[in-house]
């Protein structure tokens, strides 16, 4: 803080407070929520007392993460992880602050983490954050001041939108508010505002307008022509554990003509980012987000959303300034027929899924079907319901007839091979899988997940064309490249298999997965020293891993250094006791010495 002990009326002084009031605000940009003062103070009394309290400890990290200090929220979480390693919000603490700092990849395993060990709902937004194409560094101060954060009646962040007006018009996914009755909205200072009307065009769209009492408030523009297939994008929003913009990247995949009004994009998406504005690279409007995609086998949100196009938001804004226009956001509940965006059963499901209740959500999306018999998105929820609450068999006919309903469609294709996956059918997976990149031959994270489920077959052969055509789609993925290094190491192409492993820790140093893929390649070519160092990157990022203590082990073994390589196999073999690779090499080094 600085002090000024001169005059306040010298000019000098008038001149630059200006520029020191705007240089403020832009820090104020997405402030903490009220409150985080007394807590932290709160906190470290209580911590004084008792600094091995694990309530304490865990209590001050809370604080420090809810006032907005997120280096020493990290911190505090690091310090309540050594006496309690297994507490799930210790984990939701450390991976909302890394989160808050922009450090994604570690965000994604302590978030990943949280879910092991109960916290669902992080372990989930854990899985689907991609380091390579979503970042929570500040946005341009225009766009963030434009953003807003939908909120219910219980101030819940439900999805994203952004001032159009500076005079209080939002725009936002209608299936964001379906159902609901009393809103506001959050905006970049951290106020909240009432919303009064609401505008939703012919329902024709997955997109509507709110009306807020209001003004001077930044805004953003719609763009002057639609976007081409390869541009690039821009979808900023706030998933639902984070107060700061998340901005994934991507480009146009489709544009549809004519009544379909969709845009299928590259950029992904995770929960709360439904209603962003998708942004060309000047900052323009030219797209309303939309909907997601699943993954298949982890990896992150797939690169593959859609969007509601220019063409169908300016049609809205047109019919807003005709009557009726905005109507009393009372009658948001009332639109259950117009069209499944508007279906307040869909919007209680997914709420209820959040809230794990089930039973609710299922009966929910189940009244919205018997309104819309023929949709084949709905299909899908249901089995998504069915599935996490325990029916994998209910799931599989819900998936099946989504596909059916759907037969270009490859979305249900890819949840049944999850689903199958789950249920230890492997082999209509991979059909499943299959069918999916043939009806999206262009989706990269489909590629990947194909050849990474032929990979844990043994099928490495075949796994290797979906590794390079994965690599041709996204080259930026280290997931890619580490599994065309596997498919290659497997079938005896190791120069290959290793130069793919180098471009996977290039693309993705932050990922174990690629240091691992580089041991194992350094190993089989018996360059122990490289081995050595990739392995040992390896255990420093995914130290739970047991993968990169094996590797570890054999480059030492290799370097002659049975003792350090006995320790490292023991570590690989508590974490997976049934590796018998791991159980040959232990034999063997006990011999050895």
């Amino acid at each position: 803080m600085i002090r000024i002990y001169a005059w306040v009326g010298l000019l000098g002084l008038m001149l630059i407070l200006p520029a020191l009031a705007e240089d403020e605000e832009e820090v104020k940009l997405w402030p903490p929520r009220e409150g985080g003062k007394k807590a932290v103070m709160a906190a470290s009394q209580a911590l004084w007392w008792n600094k091995n309290d694990p309530k304490a400890r865990i209590l001050k990290a809370r604080a420090l993460d809810f006032s907005g200090r997120y280096a020493e929220a990290e911190q505090a979480a690091l310090s309540a992880l050594e006496i309690a390693p297994q507490d799930p919000s210790v984990q939701r603490i450390l991976g909302r602050s890394l989160l808050h700092q922009n450090k994604i990849a570690a965000a994604k395993t302590a978030l990943e983490r949280a879910g092991e060990l109960g916290d669902h709902i992080l372990g989930s937004l854990g899985s689907m954050l991609r380091p390579d194409r979503m970042s929570t560094a500040p946005p341009a101060p225009s766009i963030s001041r434009a953003l807003v954060q939908i909120q219910d009646d219980k101030g819940r962040v439900i999805g994203s939108g952004c001032w159009i007006t500076a005079d209080g018009v939002v725009l936002t996914a209608a299936h964001v508010v379906a159902g609901k009755d009393n809103l506001s909205v959050r905006n970049a200072l951290g106020k909240s505002f009432p919303v009064k009307k609401v505008c939703p065009g012919d329902f024709a769209v997955d997109a509507i307008l709110l009306q807020c009492n209001t003004e001077s408030q930044g805004f953003l523009r719609f763009a002057e022509q639609d976007p081409k297939e390869g541009d690039p994008l821009l979808v900023t929003g706030f998933p639902l554990a984070i107060d700061l913009p998340l901005t994934s990247r991507g480009t146009v995949r489709f544009l549809s003509s004519g009544s379909e009004h969709s845009m299928i994009t590259t950029a992904p998406m995770v929960p709360g980012q439904s209603g962003s504005p998708v942004l060309n690279e000047q900052g323009r409007i030219v797209g309303i987000a939309s909907r997601g995609s699943m993954a298949v086998r982890g990896g992150g949100a797939p690169a593959r959303s859609e969007a509601v196009p220019l063409p169908a938001l300016l049609h809205l804004q047109d019919l807003s300034l005709q009557s009726p226009g905005f109507v009393d956001v009372k009658q948001l509940p009332d639109w259950v027929v117009k069209n499944p965006f508007f279906d307040p059963s869909v919007a209680a499901a997914e709420q209820t899924v959040l809230d794990q209740d089930y039973e609710k959500a299922e009966k929910a999306i189940s009244a919205a079907i018997e309104r819309h018999p023929n949709d084949a998105g709905l299909y899908l929820r249901r089995a998504m319901v069915r599935v996490t609450w325990g029916h994998p068999s209910d799931a599989e006919a819900d998936g099946r007839l989504a596909a059916a309903y759907g037969p270009q469609d490859s979305e249900p294709r890819r949840f049944l091979c999850v689903l199958l996956l789950s249920m230890g059918r492997k082999e209509e997976a991979v059909a499943f899988l299959e069918e999916a990149s043939r009806l999206d031959p262009e989706d990269s994270d489909t590629a990947e997940g194909l050849s990474e489920l032929l990979i844990s077959m043994g099928r490495y052969e075949q796994a290797r064309r979906p590794a390079e055509e994965a690599t041709r789609l996204n080259p930026d993925s280290s997931r890619a490249w580490s599994m065309l290094a596997a498919s290659r190491l497997a079938t005896g192409h190791l120069d290959g298999a290793k130069d793919a492993a180098v471009m996977a820790t290039t693309k993705g140093p932050g990922d174990p997965r690629s240091w691992i893929q580089l041991a194992a390649c350094s190993n089989a070519l018996k360059d122990f020293p490289s081995a050595a160092i990739a392995a040992e990157k390896a255990t420093q990022l995914a130290p739970s891993d047991p993968r990169g203590w094996l590797n570890l082990a054999m480059a030492n073994t290799g370097n002659n250094q049975f003792e350090e390589a006995v320790r490292f196999a023991e570590k690989a073999a508590q974490l997976d006791p049934q590796n018998r690779t791991t159980w040959n090499l232990l034999a063997s080094l006990y011999a050895e010495l």
